[in-house]
């Protein structure tokens, strides 16, 4: 399991509750950006306490290799998040896939660290995790989203019909998915 790894400009990190501060600090700088796009938030979620418990609860999760979340730091400057990478429901055996999600700090935007960090993290889970599969679920209004997915390989597969909530309403998401090009199966 990697906890900690880099790439030429980032530090990425797996977080537990001693950085709840911080992981709220860059939820609140950015709210007005993920909203739009994010699934309705849990009530209390922009409170120290809430960061904290999900902070507690994912470390668990990553632990027992069912999800992985890295935030982003520049290596210059490794005390302030500007990023996250994520990937939940980690499944083993006969599926052997995940779900990927990632978010940028609006200050960081078009400067290819998304990228830098995507390509890195699924380095990680085809190699590491021997994962097979990867998927994205995109709302068809974020075209930056959709443009870095088709960078990094994803294929487009389909309209997932009222998929999640977001802004408190079902809304439809796109479907992309990547193949592990050294994936055999078992």
């Amino acid at each position: 399991m990697i906890l900690n790894c880099d790439t030429s400009r980032l530090r990425l990190q797996c977080l537990n509750s001693a950085s709840a501060k911080e992981v709220l600090g860059f939820y609140q700088e950015n709210k007005t950006y993920f909203d739009p796009y994010e699934l309705t938030r849990p009530q209390g979620f922009y409170t120290i306490g809430y960061q904290a418990s999900a902070l507690d609860w994912e470390w668990r999760e990553i632990q027992n290799r069912r999800s992985l979340r890295y935030y982003l730091f520049l290596k210059g400057n490794p005390h302030t998040i500007i990023g996250v990478v994520n990937f939940s429901d980690i499944r083993y055996g006969y599926m052997q896939k995940a779900s990927m999600g990632y978010k940028l700090h609006h200050d960081y935007w078009h400067q290819g660290f998304a990228y830098e960090a995507c390509v890195k993290c699924l380095d990680i889970m085809f190699r590491e995790y021997g994962l097979h599969r990867i998927e994205a679920r995109i709302a068809p209004s974020n075209q930056p989203s959709i443009r870095l997915i088709e960078r990094l390989g994803f294929a487009y597969e389909g309209l997932e019909l009222q998929s999640a909530q977001i802004d408190h309403r079902w809304q439809d998401l796109y479907l992309f998915a990547k193949l592990n090009p050294a994936s055999k199966a078992i």
